[in-house]
């Protein structure tokens, strides 16, 4: 059963849908299971026929919210037809003060918060209803207790008793089911949040960080230390237009993916290495040498690893990079980097294309 209320609590879109169809599963099956064991305990056709006027009140509600699609508009509702009508009824029917009936007006109490998002309306909603049952129950003990069917002293505590497990498990359903709701929307923005600040720092199609995310880890009014030992290479694909026009563009899409997997490939980010993609063909890789001699040749490796690169839609395609390599500490900050290493790679382009040129002073 469990799983069923579930099941039909998750089809609802918004937490305020979900909470309100809990109430009205929940409220359902209660009311029904008073009015069985209100005909077990044979507490007379006045009290059973209250008990069932509850539990069809509910479902009509229910039927009406779920197939007629009338949520919004019986949730107050709702809640004045529990207290001012059902509670107040059941009230005199069924034993009063000298029931379980307190417990009930309790719990109708509780529903009122699941039901109702808007603080305001609830607090007044809350308000109005206690001042109510509190009327409703002077009324019965000081003006006209007559009114009142009496229970016998057995029935008294044996209706006691099986109020308290029957309004305990409704309360204990509706808080449960409500709770469990509420960490899943929880868990679902969280999910959000964190998609959509992965976007926001990674460029969807490389998988690469995107251009902002590249100023966000070298501040660009941040100037390098002496001892940096970090080398920026930066990389512009050979022909791209070319390819672009003769494969097609979703070819150029995948040219550019595949590139991303070998910059990918070719960092070690737990070293504070990252690649980024700085233009539309043209690639950031920052990483750490001990010298200008392994940083010629991680880069001599990057560019190798694309033009290795295989492509199942075209076998025999090479795609070649220039690139232009330069030391951080070179620099006073990452804009001048960015513009050395740009020049450089300029005159890669001019000079054959498919090459690194480094300037390591």
């Amino acid at each position: 059963m469990l799983n069923w209320l579930k099941k039909q609590v998750s089809s609802k879109k918004t937490l305020e849908e979900k909470m309100y169809v809990i109430v009205l599963i929940v409220g359902t099956f209660i009311n029904l299971l008073s009015f069985i064991i209100t005909c077990i305990e044979h507490l007379g056709a006045i009290t059973v026929c209250c008990t069932f006027l509850c539990f069809c009140t509910m479902a009509l509600f229910w039927y009406l919210s779920v197939a007629k699609g009338m949520e919004k508009q019986l949730r107050a509702p709702l809640m004045i037809v529990i207290v001012f009508g059902l509670v107040t009824i059941a009230w005199f029917c069924c034993g009063g003060v000298r029931s379980g009936m307190i417990l009930y007006a309790i719990g109708s109490l509780f529903l009122i918060v699941p039901c109702i998002r808007d603080v305001k309306r609830r607090i007044i909603l809350f308000s109005v209803c206690l001042l109510w049952l509190m009327a409703v129950v002077a009324f019965s003990v000081f003006v006209r207790p007559d009114l009142v069917i009496a229970l016998t002293y057995t029935e008294w505590y044996l209706d006691v008793i099986v109020s308290l497990p029957i309004c305990s498990v409704g309360i204990y359903l509706i808080t449960s089911l409500v709770v469990n709701e509420y960490e899943t929307e929880r868990k679902n923005k969280e999910k959000l949040l964190s998609e959509l600040e992965t976007l926001s720092k990674v460029d969807p199609l490389t998988k690469l960080y995107n251009r902002r995310e590249l100023f966000n880890r070298i501040d660009p009014e941040a100037e390098f230390e002496k001892n940096d030992d970090r080398y920026l290479l930066m990389l512009d694909i050979d022909f791209f237009k070319k390819i672009n026009d003769t494969y097609g563009h979703l070819f150029g899409d995948h040219v550019l993916s595949k590139l991303g997997v070998v910059l990918i490939q070719n960092r070690d980010e737990e070293n504070g290495e990252f690649a980024a993609r700085y233009g539309g063909e043209e690639f950031v890789v920052v990483f750490c040498c001990k010298d200008g001699k392994e940083a010629e040749d991680r880069a001599e490796k990057i560019r190798q690893g694309i033009y290795d690169a295989k492509f199942s839609e075209e076998p025999d395609l090479h795609i070649s990079v220039s690139g232009g390599l330069v030391r951080l500490c070179d620099y006073q900050n990452i804009t001048e980097a960015l513009s050395g290493a740009d020049g450089l790679l300029y005159h890669a382009k001019h000079n054959g294309k498919n090459q690194i040129i480094g300037g390591l002073q």
